[in-house]
């Protein structure tokens, strides 16, 4: 694929369209299709090639140390002393095309070599359930998670031709599952689109063509139909879709087991999981359960404002976002499930050790002292990254601070992330 230009297509297409694909609520389908031309074009040689997605929230604490960034996948940090080329991984050695011939970059934004942290899942679970609609989702979605990921890994992450790195379409993959997922969460999401798109006059429409791309945005709206032949498997689709997911070509992360939770009128159905737990992998070596009795044991004005799905007694699964790992703790043990991983594969996962959340104020559960970490406040996008997507910084301001309002609100309730 590298050889043969796919990396440099895709850059090239991405960096002519990034005034008009960011920004706007083209933002979401414009990036599912390009996530599905990477698969396709990978598929030309090999038939089983697909893309995952990198569940980025759940490495929310330390990113930087996420099985994604290691030597046997796509590498870790770029060297300073080396014009800050990647010195591992399978792109090491790649010499990017476009838009001129150079390594490829990385810079992780925090110090010493590290990344500072990011968004856990609770923030997006907020987001899902919170969002009013499809560009409200988007705007919610691009200025936070998004954003910082690409901030976090920066070098070529941080530039119009992001698509050079690997992990763009992995982190892309994922952005696209949480769309997914707030479709799916009821009847009316599912082709919900509208707002205004950057240099265009006419509002958003479900007819407009995609920015690249000879198809309309109505064409992308539904995964498992048309071209879109992926679907993320920790998603229940609605009853609407009729979707045979045996007859679907890819399944783009693990299937769950012992599942009881539903979606608006359906419920998803147990399927054997193929994911391997890690070394201190267990709930005893990821978080004392008795520290955390879940986000439904918050204040009723907290879950009012940032959670209202939970006040129900039915747990609709794609209001939740955890990848269904650990759902009984977050939720207060209402039901639970196996553990999963970060990177989501089709089939077999890939084997993640998770970092329990320690520290920073001290405690005592069950006669014993315990140190609890915090969730990590979130940080504004700096100003060259809002100026170079010419988003409106008002915008990004509303999303990040609403964020961080949910954050200090959690922190100061006292509640104890298992992430």
């Amino acid at each position: 694929m590298q050889n043969d230009g796919h990396f440099a297509r895709l850059s090239d297409m991405h960096t002519k369209l990034f005034g008009v694909v960011h920004g706007g609520p083209i933002f979401l389908p414009f990036h599912r299709r390009i996530v599905q031309d990477f698969e396709d074009s990978g598929k030309r040689y090999d038939p089983n090639f697909f893309v995952p997605y990198w569940d980025s929230t759940r490495d929310y604490q330390n990113p930087d140390k996420s099985i994604v960034f290691s030597s046997d996948y796509l590498g870790g940090n770029g060297n300073p002393n080396r014009d800050n080329c990647i010195s591992d991984g399978v792109q090491f050695g790649w010499n990017m095309s476009y838009p001129r011939p150079h390594c490829l970059r990385r810079i992780f934004n925090g110090p010493n070599g590290t990344m500072k942290a990011w968004y856990s899942p609770e923030t997006m679970t907020s987001t899902l359930q919170t969002s009013t609609d499809m560009d409200n989702f988007r705007s919610n979605l691009e200025f936070t998670l998004h954003g910082a990921v690409h901030l976090g890994v920066s070098g070529d992450m941080t530039t119009p031709e992001a698509p050079n790195d690997f992990v763009f379409y992995l982190h892309h993959s994922n952005m696209d599952r949480l769309w997914w997922k707030w479709q799916n969460s009821q009847e009316k999401n599912l082709m919900d689109y509208g707002g205004k798109n950057p240099e265009k006059s006419n509002p958003a429409a479900l007819s407009d063509t995609i920015d690249g791309y000879n198809e309309t945005v109505s064409d992308v709206m539904r995964m498992g139909y048309g071209t879109l032949c992926s679907i993320y498997d920790d998603v229940v689709p609605l009853p609407s879709l009729n979707l045979n997911l045996s007859a679907l070509r890819n399944l783009r992360t693990v299937s769950n087991s012992n599942m009881t939770a539903s979606n608006s009128s359906s419920t998803s159905q147990s399927r054997k999981s193929t994911s391997s737990k890690s070394q201190g992998d267990d709930d005893s070596d990821f978080v004392d359960q008795s520290m955390n009795l879940g986000l439904r044991t918050l204040s009723a004005p907290t879950l009012e404002k940032f959670f209202p799905a939970l006040k129900s007694s039915e747990i609709n699964l794609n209001l939740v976002e955890t990848s269904g790992a650990k759902l009984g703790v977050v939720l207060g043990n209402i039901f639970s499930t196996n553990s999963t991983n970060s990177l989501k594969r089709r089939g077999s996962p890939v084997p993640l050790k998770y970092q329990p959340v320690y520290s920073s104020s001290s405690r005592v559960y069950n006669n014993k002292p315990k140190t609890i970490k915090k969730l990590p406040v979130p940080i504004m996008p700096p100003d060259r990254y809002i100026t170079m997507h010419k988003y409106k910084r008002s915008d990004v301001e509303r999303a990040v601070n609403r964020c961080i309002d949910l954050v200090n609100t959690l922190n100061n309730e006292g509640y104890v992330s298992p992430f």
